[in-house]
């Protein structure tokens, strides 16, 4: 109801007239309009209702802030309960110091320097006086700042002023703090005090007085709504167990909520129905209460021109056609009819609520009864106005949409410029003491286990612990709706330890697919962690083990946790006193990889076969392929092996050669270059065979390379390997 009432607020106040009529302000006393109904959202809004009654023509009024203002423009809802209505609403405005500065003709802004007052008085007639000086009186011409470098790079302003006499002599005078000069202008000192008085009066312009009319007959209600920015309501719990409360198990504590409300408006709040609602409604500020002063252009006065002859454009179009063209036209001829009609779509909503009734069904109007297809006469009706109907909030705590609210049974009373901590509830709640570790977080933190076993739902806030009649602890806590389970930790557990002891990896291949030369491999990936828990305490704990949750893993350990986070496996691990208990938590997860068939090395081939835990099937499958690459590899090898020797020929004929062309023409010479001829001969021989070699290889790999690329594309497998 109370959403509807805001959604309806918007709409209602086009109904009011903002106008004050005189005859009814004299009549009528005006009066302060009591709030009654005050509801806080957490975005910084608050929803206000006022309610009175009035007699007859009645002026009632109400206080705010300047900040509040623009809201309440922005959302008033005005209603008279008992058949009057709301004549006018004012309130006192003020236009912006900048505008107002406007008005003083001396030119001074809102935070003017010395040298802006001088300039502001120049011209006017000035009595200069000092020590040193005597009075120096005549008209200010100006001031003159000029700037001093010292040796220890200090820099000394000096501000001169230049006053002419009424004889005209000119006097420099050095502006010191002894020197004073007094305005002798009687108008200029008249406008100076305007300006001074000006800057004083806006300081005091933080409260505004809205004035409503109600004219009627009679006595009446009347309500007044709105919303207003104000600070955030803060919640705050008390979480209380008995002294005979058990120690490690689960237990009824008593929840007790409370609320830190602040009233900052113009306001008392006086014996109001006070409801806190946990939701941030979508809420903006819009400087409503500013006058606003837009730009207009400024336009040189033409020049003065001699007009020559023109020449002007024939009509298109005959007086009809070019109003239903979008034409400026005073006439609509529709059907041979003239219909009165306005020449843009604006026109013809003036005053009172309008709205277009036709009776053709091609327009683009409310259609209205009778017949006709492309056109149809059109007139002008009134809107009926929408009904208004009144309603009450419950005052029990209620979730309506996203939101939750707390409405307090008994009025309350804060007066403006004060604060509270009002009671919102108090409910039993089943807690369990738990000792909390996590993987974000590794130190052990004592804990509760709360289940929200109430009908309400916890706000956000901070809550304090009390364990036999004394302080265990304080925490945060996010929203718990009712039924929920949540950890809730508030004090280090310095008897607990947990450690990871063992952490073990392991990769194991799962399915092997082969299809158009490419191998797609499937592993499973094995994460096993194990944890120690140590309890040092001398009574039993329950520790809660939070365990990463990882995205692609699931749990194949036979430990199931108690519950799941959004980022974290919770385990349950009960410990008795001086014991320590492991947890082991195992995960798998599935990898694939790719590769083209035809690139694997002979090792990459026996790792997978390898992987797959020499699966026979595997082995038989993949055996064509070992044989032709292991062909094609040995070619290879025998390829480099005669390449090898032909490079090493190859260098040995280079040696020779050079040796030859260094030999002389005696008879040991001769022979030495014979026996190198002959050796030549040899390697030459060796030479052409090893080449012959070669290219039969080349031809051999060739065709091996063939097989190699057959066996591969023929080959297609799908086979598990996992249960090997």
């Amino acid at each position: 109801m109370l959403l509807r009432t805001l959604a309806l607020s918007s709409a209602l106040v086009s109904s009011v007239s903002f106008l004050l009529p005189a005859e009814i302000a004299r009549e009528g006393q005006i009066t302060q309009l009591p709030v009654r109904k005050v509801v806080l959202y957490k975005n910084g809004v608050g929803y206000f209702e006022h309610e009175g009654r009035v007699v007859n023509n009645e002026a009632v009024s109400i206080d705010f802030t300047s900040s509040q203002l623009n809201d309440v423009l922005q959302s008033l809802t005005a209603l008279d309960l008992g058949g009057g209505s709301i004549a006018g609403v004012n309130y006192n405005s003020t236009s912006p110091i900048e505008q107002q500065l406007k008005t003083i003709p001396l030119g001074l802004g809102d935070d003017p320097s010395t040298a802006d007052v001088f300039a502001a008085l120049r011209g006017a007639r000035v009595e200069v006086s000092g020590n040193g000086i005597g009075v120096v009186s005549g008209r200010l011409l100006n001031l003159e700042v000029t700037s001093q470098q010292k040796d220890n790079n200090t820099t000394i302003e000096h501000r001169r002023l230049t006053v002419i006499s009424d004889a005209g002599a000119v006097r420099t005078v050095e502006l010191t703090p002894s020197v004073s000069v007094r305005v002798l202008d009687s108008k200029l000192q008249h406008e100076m005090d305007r300006y001074l008085d000006l800057l004083a009066n806006t300081r005091n312009q933080q409260m505004r007085h809205l004035t409503l009319e109600a004219q009627g007959t009679g006595s009446r209600d009347i309500r007044v709504s709105y919303i207003s920015e104000v600070p955030v309501w803060k919640s705050t719990y008390r979480i209380l167990f008995p002294k005979a409360s058990p120690t490690s198990e689960a237990a009824t504590a008593i929840l007790q909520g409370w609320a830190v409300v602040d009233n900052t408006v113009g306001s008392d709040w006086d014996n109001v129905q006070l409801s806190l609602v946990a939701g941030a409604p979508q809420s903006f500020v819009q400087s409503l209460s500013q006058p606003y002063y837009t730009r207009r252009p400024e336009i040189g006065l033409p020049e003065s021109a001699m007009l020559t002859p023109q020449t002007h454009e024939g009509a298109m179009a005959d007086a009809g056609v070019a109003a239903q063209q979008g034409m400026a036209s005073e006439q609509v001829t529709v059907n041979g009819q003239v219909v009165a009609a306005p020449s843009h779509g604006n026109a013809g909503f003036q005053g009172t609520s309008q709205k277009w009734i036709g009776t053709g069904t091609g327009s683009g109007f409310a259609q209205g009864a009778g017949g006709g297809t492309g056109g149809g006469v059109y007139h002008l009706a009134a809107a009926a106005p929408s009904p208004v109907q009144d309603e009450t909030g419950s005052t029990n705590t209620t979730g309506f949409d996203d939101y939750f609210e707390y409405a307090l049974a008994q009025p309350i009373t804060i007066h403006k410029n004060q604060s509270a901590l009002v009671p919102v509830l108090q409910t039993n709640v089943q807690a369990e003491r738990v000792t909390l570790w996590s993987w974000t977080q590794p130190q052990p933190l004592r804990a509760l286990w709360l289940t929200n076993t109430s009908n309400l739902t916890l706000d956000r806030g901070s809550f304090s612990i009390f364990e036999n009649g004394e302080f265990a602890g304080e925490g945060l806590l996010d929203p718990i709706h009712a039924g929920e389970k949540r950890l809730l930790s508030y004090a280090v557990d310095q008897a607990v330890q947990v450690k990871v002891v063992g952490v073990l990896n392991s990769q194991h291949l799962h399915h092997v697919i082969v299809h158009d030369g490419i191998l797609i491999e499937r592993n499973d990936e094995i994460s096993e962690r194990t944890y120690s828990v140590h309890n040092a305490a001398s009574a039993p704990r329950t520790v809660i083990v939070e365990h990463p949750l990882r995205e692609g893993w699931k749990l194949t350990s036979e430990v199931r946790p108690a519950e799941t986070s959004a980022s974290s496996y919770r385990f349950r691990v009960s410990t008795q006193p001086n014991e320590t208990v492991s947890l082991h938590v195992g995960e798998t997860r599935t990898l694939s990889a790719t590769y083209a068939l035809a690139s694997l090395t002979d090792d990459q081939m026996q790792l997978l076969v390898r992987g797959g835990n020499g699966n026979a099937q595997l082995q038989q499958t993949l055996q064509p392929v070992f044989d032709a690459k292991a062909s094609v590899n040995d070619l290879d090898r025998q390829m480099q092996q005669k390449q090898e020797e032909i490079d090493r020929i190859a260098n040995d004929q280079k040696r020779l050669h050079d040796n030859l062309a260094g030999l002389k023409d005696s008879s040991e010479e001769r022979q030495l270059a014979k026996r190198y001829a002959g050796e030549m001969n040899a390697d030459e021989d060796e030479l052409q065979n090893l080449r012959k070699e070669y290219i039969g290889l080349q031809q051999q790999l060739a065709a091996a390379q063939a097989a190699l690329h057959d066996a591969i594309q023929q080959m297609n497998v799908d086979l598990d390997v996992s249960g090997v």
